[in-house]
């Protein structure tokens, strides 16, 4: 397994969806498109996608489910019903892609799109596969799957250098997964995308549904807790946040029009995991939060988020990858009282030390380039008064949290 890791961090040549698609016709995968469900957007892919996976399995659906990134091990971006694939499968899988595919040359998030295809396909009973964008949608690998429901979640401004420097050119790039036909389930689009999604609506005659603005209340304990009201009953949710209220909206509005007797298994929702959203850890006899947020709208998100929590002094360990808006998530983390910045960088696409901007270095309190030596410094300057949350990327959390797992066995 590790050799095969080894060889896919090594494979960065990239194929238009309509390349892909030949490589899943020599691999004879053709997804009935009523079984697929392709999800974009800015934050709350991952939210969503797992919220709708776990109300299927609860109505008894088999569910294959692709996601990116992983937070320990690449299995978990490959799920049947929840479980990741086994060592064994992915290995099997990608030596029988590899020997029809070579010739190709595939990216690694293209090896792991046909090995989640192929899994699903011919290996698994799937009554539906959700396939979770990994950037963009136009030109996206997981584009190339034949669907019939497109999910947009909430847009924002991110990966400018590939995706525009505004919400329009973004959104355009989103939009590119909308089939003629399709149905589009979605959150509230931005006012700059209401030609782009009018355009879609008239020439691909697609059906727009969007998500409504659910009622909901929170309960204050040590931890805020969040429920939500559907049609007059109160479920609780796992997940924390406005923005989790917003995507389990979204994921709910898509398994009302999937399943009839949608309502018999909202109660599932306390269930829902999805690492690393303000996912609440023990380490060192001390509760830490990770939170990876990696841009300003999630930054945002958790700002709302903690305006419900207790503390007296709040430590953020943080480590940003190069490509996001540094400056502002920095400078917004800073305006909440109290706020104490420790620095670090990220295991994948780091923006170093070095290179962060004058701002943000007079900003903090202690840097490291070594994310433990952030996190143990947070960690043993904070009282019981007051929050740790290690936040910036997705990639940070995954590896403290791997870190904690290992030193709490």
């Amino acid at each position: 397994m590790q050799e095969i890791l080894s060889f896919l961090e090594k494979q960065n040549k990239y194929h238009t969806p309509d390349e892909l698609k030949k490589c899943l016709d020599i691999l004879s995968i053709k997804f009935p498109p009523e079984k697929v469900i392709l999800v974009t957007g800015t934050n709350g892919k991952g939210s969503t996608c797992a919220t709708l996976q776990t109300l299927l399995i609860a109505a008894g659906k088999n569910v294959g489910f692709f996601s990116s990134p992983h937070m320990i091990k690449i299995n978990e971006r490959i799920k049947y019903n929840g479980i990741d694939i086994s060592d064994i499968d992915f290995s099997r899988i990608f030596e029988i892609i590899h020997a029809k595919l070579v010739d190709f040359h595939l990216s690694f998030f293209e090896y792991l799109t046909l090995i989640a295809a192929y899994y699903f396909y011919f290996e698994k009973q799937i009554d539906f596969a959700i396939f979770e964008i990994g950037l963009g949608g136009t030109f996206d690998a997981t584009n190339a799957i034949d669907h019939d429901i497109s999910v947009i979640t909430r847009l924002g401004i991110e990966h400018e250098n590939i995706l525009g420097k505004n919400l329009r050119s973004i959104a355009e790039n989103k939009f590119g997964i909308i089939r003629k036909n399709n149905v589009v389930f979605h959150t509230e689009f931005p006012k700059e995308t209401s030609d782009i999604y009018l355009k879609c609506l008239v020439e691909k005659k697609a059906q727009f549904f969007k998500a409504p603005k659910l009622s909901y209340f929170i309960c204050k304990n040590k931890y805020p807790e969040y429920f939500v009201n559907i049609n007059g009953q109160d479920y609780k949710l796992s997940l924390i946040g406005k923005r989790a209220v917003e995507n389990t909206s979204l994921a709910v509005e898509i398994f009302k029009y999937l399943v009839l007797d949608y309502e018999k298994y909202l109660t599932t929702l306390k269930n829902v995991n999805w690492p690393c959203r303000m996912e609440r850890i023990r380490y060192k006899n001390r509760d830490i939060f990770l939170s990876g947020d990696h841009n300003p709208q999630g930054i945002q998100s958790l700002m709302e988020i903690l305006q419900n929590f207790k503390f007296k002094n709040i430590y953020f360990v943080i480590g940003i990858c190069s490509d996001k808006n540094s400056d502002k998530m920095i400078s917004m983390l800073r305006s909440i009282k109290n706020s104490h910045i420790y620095l670090t960088e990220t295991p994948v696409k780091t923006l170093d030390i070095e290179e962060y901007s004058k701002f943000v270095k007079s900003s903090v309190e202690f840097s490291s380039k070594h994310p433990i030596v952030a996190l143990n410094n947070a960690v043993e300057k904070a009282t019981d008064k007051d929050l740790v949350v290690v936040t910036g990327s997705l990639y940070l959390t995954g590896f403290i949290k791997k870190h904690c797992c290992e030193v709490n066995y």
